[in-house]
């Protein structure tokens, strides 16, 4: 007979205690229905929040004293100068992580993929410097790591990368290079301002290696996380930008019988978002449209425009010679009024609109993953169930085989470690969807209302422009009217 010792170093619990221990713990932890919804703490920060806005949104050490009435001011004193030293020890100790990416421009726009400069500062021990200028990578890299970092860490709302180009086929003559270094400023803003991603080593790979970033994809669709791991985006890579991606397929999201609040509030969530991708890829369908539209709009002022000044040019009389070619003149400044508002609508709008579109389609994949990662949880535990009968059957044998017991021994380990790698997988999955979910939202709205904002101003100035060139060809046209009528005065 061998002892316990021998059948597990390290002491493991009865088979009965331990399954009774996870039946009464884990189990309610994870399944139970009188969880806490994590969807009830709005405190989240958004992804890409600065550490001085989190700074600024603690509350001041005046304030706190302020609501001490009952306590002299020696002892708010004291109490202030303990907060201080405990918070600068604390500070000391732990520093807050720090990742900041700036862009600078657009290196090379010959090539399909363009071509970006960043300059990062980071506090992270990780890194090998404090500071690193001029770093240059191109559209499909940063698209490697997009694709990375969505297979590496299912259980997170990983950004959606902006376009590397505003091209499309209502605009196709249009390219605003500022759009986009705007739009991959926010994309690194968020993912540098993620808790988790922000400690990727692969992201740190980015920044640090001297050639061109190209992470081990090869390792991302393991069996170890399933299906749920190939996360790769929509052909972005082979598309050329946004106005490329085509139509997303539906995700289903498995719903349980027993829904806890926290489950209910991402049925709900999932719903929404799936009218809300609808409707918004309809919105970019028709703001397509409307971009097109505009731009005939466009040619065909030009074109009266150009034929009123042709008609001026011809005519033998003076004054309605400058009459021609004052309205030909307004009429192609409303044309190019018109191919910004068109350039406006064509590129803007819809990038975000598209980057929303696809966002959506990630979020149901999340979702998606969230089952997977509790299905693997479960099916681990079953497994480690299975391992431990295996142990209590050679506990009970009377006949031992050292090899068996140390096969024995080997697969239950590695089934126990399996089973908490799973767990604590599980058990991390909702806090992470929560808070994720809620800076979504939080950014989903902050989007819309700038891109709405910038918009709205756009149209209001180009409108401007337009109203100023009427008034004023009114009032070319009662100048020469008086005029007109002075003449025919004096002559009478």
């Amino acid at each position: 007979m061998f002892n316990d010792d021998e059948i597990d170093p390290h002491r493991m619990p009865s088979p009965q205690h331990e399954q009774e221990q996870d039946s009464d713990g884990v189990r309610n932890s994870l399944y139970a229905d009188d969880i806490i919804n994590p969807f009830a703490n709005n405190a989240a920060a958004p992804w890409g929040a600065t550490v001085s806005q989190a700074e600024d949104a603690s509350p001041a050490s005046s304030d706190v004293d302020e609501d001490d009435n009952g306590v002299s001011d020696q002892q708010r004193e004291r109490s202030h100068v303990s907060r201080s030293a405990g918070d600068s020890a604390t500070s000391a100790k732990a520093p807050r992580p720090l990742l900041s990416f700036t862009v600078g421009q657009m290196v090379d726009r010959s090539k399909r993929s363009p071509n970006y400069t960043f300059d990062v500062v980071t506090n992270m021990p990780s890194y090998k410097a404090r500071k690193y200028a001029g770093v240059e990578r191109n559209q499909i890299e940063f698209e490697r790591l997009e694709a990375h970092l969505r297979a590496t860490y299912p259980e997170c709302l990983v950004p959606t990368l902006g376009p590397g180009t505003t091209v499309s086929k209502y605009v196709p003559d249009y390219n605003n290079d500022r759009l986009v270094v705007l739009l991959l400023q926010q994309w690194l803003n968020r993912v540098s301002g993620h808790p988790i991603l922000q400690q990727d080593y692969e992201l740190r790979q980015f920044v640090e290696a001297p050639f061109a970033f190209n992470p081990a994809l090869t390792l991302l669709s393991s069996s170890s996380a399933g299906g749920a791991l190939n996360m790769a985006p929509h052909g972005s890579a082979s598309g050329g930008g946004f106005f490329s991606w085509g139509k997303n397929k539906p995700r289903v999201v498995a719903r349980s019988a027993n829904a806890s609040p926290f489950e209910q509030e991402l049925e709900r969530t999932s719903s929404n978002l799936e009218v809300f991708q609808r409707n918004v890829g309809e919105a970019r369908r028709w703001h397509g449209r409307m971009a097109r539209t505009r731009t005939r709009l466009s040619s065909d002022l030009r074109e009266v425009g150009t034929k009123l000044v042709s008609v001026g040019v011809i005519e033998h009389s003076a004054q309605l010679s400058r009459s021609f070619k004052r309205l030909g003149k307004c009429f192609l400044h409303n044309g190019s009024c018109a191919q910004s508002q068109s350039n406006m609508e064509g590129s803007r709008a819809i990038a975000v609109e598209d980057i929303y579109v696809v966002a959506c389609d990630y979020v149901q994949r999340t979702l998606s993953n969230r089952q997977v990662i509790f299905t693997e949880h479960q099916v681990s535990e079953r497994q480690l169930e299975r391992k431990r009968q295996s142990v209590a059957v050679l506990r009970s044998s009377s006949h031992i085989n050292h090899e068996q017991v140390q096969e024995t021994l080997a697969e239950f380990n590695v089934a126990k470690a399996d089973a908490d790698s799973k767990r604590q997988r599980a058990e991390r999955v909702d806090r992470v969807l929560a808070a994720d979910l809620q800076a979504f939202e939080a950014n989903r709205e902050g989007d819309f209302r700038a891109m709405f904002g910038a918009l709205a101003r756009d149209q209001l100035h180009v409108e401007r422009q337009v109203l100023t060139e009427y008034k004023a060809v009114l009032e070319f046209i009662r100048h020469g009217a008086s005029k007109d009528g002075s003449a025919t005065t004096s002559s009478a």
